[in-house]
């Protein structure tokens, strides 16, 4: 009888192990499971997966918004400034450099106080303003802050866009893409794209009075020098350019996707 007992005991102290094992497993699996879906997010294909470890504020998206103010009603413009929400240097000097940026185009806003005949009337008396439109560009590791510059004049109303910029992030590391990285990464170059845009602008090119309108060489150009164009990931994962075409009369914003 004790034999059988502490067979008995043996068999029920083994049950035991494995059922606390079990649990024990059980309960690490949810609690890593809770803990990915509070830290992870996959994209429209899940395709990859994304953790929000390198956020500042955990409660924030990658890229968002402080200090938005109305400048004009009437005209739809506003003043906001973006803020990259990743822990990193590059982030915090990307978000120094745009927060001073924004401020200096919200200080070229001049008021109409000499009443000047305005062709383009505003509610507000705003003679001149420059103001920013941005775009945020969400896919698997990368987020990508998208900046156009514009005018607006009550003499001759909204201009074309003439500066754009573009910062891109890998969102697991924090550190900004450069323009010669994102090339690289979709296996092409400066060059090869230039020669496409070219393309495109003889194509697209018309005369006027034995004149063409479209200045390809100095659009050409100052794409060379780098100052009038952005390149940046789309939220479709596609590599896009944006980029100003000047022209005799007014200048104009246009894109092109590389990997095409």
């Amino acid at each position: 009888m004790e034999e059988e007992n502490r067979n008995i005991l043996g068999f029920a102290l083994f049950f035991f192990c494995i059922v606390l094992l079990v649990v024990g497993g059980s309960v690490l699996i949810f609690l890593n499971y809770k803990e990915q879906k509070k830290t992870i997010t996959t994209n429209s294909q899940n395709e990859t997966i994304v953790t929000d470890k390198k956020k500042v504020d955990k409660n924030k998206d990658f890229i968002y918004y402080t200090d938005e103010e109305v400048i004009s009603e009437s005209l739809s413009i506003t003043s906001k400034i973006p803020v990259i929400n990743l822990d990193s240097e590059d982030a915090k000097n990307v978000s120094n450099e745009v927060k001073e940026y924004a401020k200096s185009i919200k200080n070229t806003l001049k008021k109409n106080t000499e009443n000047k005949t305005c062709t383009y009337e505003n509610q507000e008396g705003i003679l001149e303003t420059s103001y920013l439109d941005y775009g945020v560009y969400e896919y698997q590791e990368y987020s990508t802050l998208f900046i156009r510059e514009s005018k607006y004049s009550c003499e001759e109303g909204f201009s074309s866009s003439y500066n754009v910029k573009a910062y891109t992030f890998d969102k697991t590391t924090g550190k900004r893409i450069t323009k010669e990285e994102l090339l690289a990464k979709y296996d092409t170059t400066l060059t090869k794209v230039l020669e496409r845009i070219r393309k495109n602008l003889e194509e697209n090119q018309t005369v006027v009075d034995d004149v063409e309108t479209i200045k390809i060489e100095e659009t050409i150009g100052n794409l060379k020098e780098n100052s009038t164009f952005a390149i940046y990931i789309d939220e479709f994962g596609d590599l896009v350019m944006n980029y100003v075409v000047k022209t005799n009369s007014v200048d104009y914003n246009d894109s092109i996707t590389i990997n095409e």
